[in-house]
């Protein structure tokens, strides 16, 4: 199937519709991208709010699965722009995974205000077919990079160096947030790391890059349970908020320049990574992968795998961590910085 014919019929369901659509923002230069209740729930007319120069802009997002009508697409887009006016919001972002010939979109655009934007099929579809989308179409749509693909999307995206993050090589560095990958760290990305990560890893197999879904717990070597993390329900929305903290944090540390400073961050960023535990394994290895690449981008650093080695001591520090101290978790990635 195509990246059209996917998106078209769409069998994702409405929850994997609104993340899709919430990092197609990320990736399009949208800031403090805001899912309100993808997992359900009341939404106040906004699925998504995002920010754009200065403009604060609701989001609302229409995937049926069988082609509607127009008029169907119409009556959705005009209930769901009441939100701009209910959320004291500046624009309307409307998705939709249907074609709109240019005579419909300029209908619908009608009906708003000149910052007002539409994500048809064909626009939506461009963007996933394009080296900057590879990502996403291959976590929402399963469909795999070819061979040119994969030159394209390593060589031209601003996200390219993956690959050699992944094999921790020296990296020239990214300092502008906006050529630095995990200057804008999401759900796609994540995914994306944990799956790379671990490709040639047979014993995890299909799960990699997938959020866990069942529930887990962390014993010792006794069997007795000494942590509990969030609902596999909850591991979404808990991740959205350390994603939208650490794009503040990270502005912050980039001005500021400060290792101290920068060190403290990275010490949350890591726990709020693993304490979720998100996949299945290996949550502590891609947390120091992003942690490291982290402290290259912001200090010219980078963080030892010697960080993770020592699991008595990591271990005792991500337990003071879940207590409310850091400090042990700041020492420990200080002292792995090389």
């Amino acid at each position: 199937m195509t990246t059209e014919s996917r998106l078209r019929d769409w069998r994702g369901g409405p929850v994997n519709a609104e993340r899709l659509c919430a990092d197609l923002l990320q990736i399009l230069g949208y800031s403090d991208v805001d899912p309100q209740a993808t997992l359900g729930g009341p939404d106040g007319k906004k699925d998504i709010l995002a920010r754009r120069d200065g403009r604060l802009y609701v989001a609302a997002v229409y995937f049926p699965p069988t082609s509607p009508s127009f008029a169907k697409i119409e009556a959705k887009y005009v209930t769901d722009r009441r939100g701009v006016d209910g959320n004291d919001a500046d624009g309307f972002l409307f998705f939709v995974n249907q074609h709109l010939s240019l005579g419909q979109r300029r209908d619908l655009l009608r009906q708003g205000t000149v910052v007002d934007e539409i994500f048809h099929l064909e626009r939506i579809r461009s963007i996933l077919d394009s080296p900057r989308g590879y990502g996403l179409r291959l976590e929402y749509l399963n469909r795999k990079m070819s061979t040119e693909e994969q030159v394209a999307f390593f060589s031209t995206l601003r996200h390219s160096h993956l690959q050699e993050l992944i094999d921790n090589d020296d990296l020239v560095p990214r300092i502008a947030a906006e050529a630095a990958p995990i200057a804008n760290l999401n759900f796609s990305l994540l995914q994306l790391l944990h799956r790379a990560m671990l490709t040639n890893d047979r014993l995890l197999g299909q799960v990699t890059g997938r959020l866990r879904t069942m529930h887990t717990q962390v014993r010792n070597g006794a069997g007795d349970v000494i942590y509990t993390p969030p609902r596999p329900e909850d591991v979404p929305r808990v991740l959205a908020e350390l994603f939208i903290w650490w794009r503040n944090s990270y502005a912050l540390a980039l001005s500021v320049g400060d290792t101290k400073q920068v060190v403290q961050s990275l010490a949350k960023l890591h726990y709020g990574i693993v304490a979720p535990l998100p996949f299945l394994d290996a949550n502590d290895r891609l947390a120091r992968l992003i942690t490291d690449q982290a402290a290259r981008e912001l200090i010219r650093r980078r963080v030892s795998f010697d960080l993770i080695a020592d699991r008595d001591i990591y271990f005792s520090a991500l337990h003071a961590a879940q207590g409310g101290s850091m400090h042990e978790l700041e020492e420990f990635i200080w002292t792995a910085l090389e």
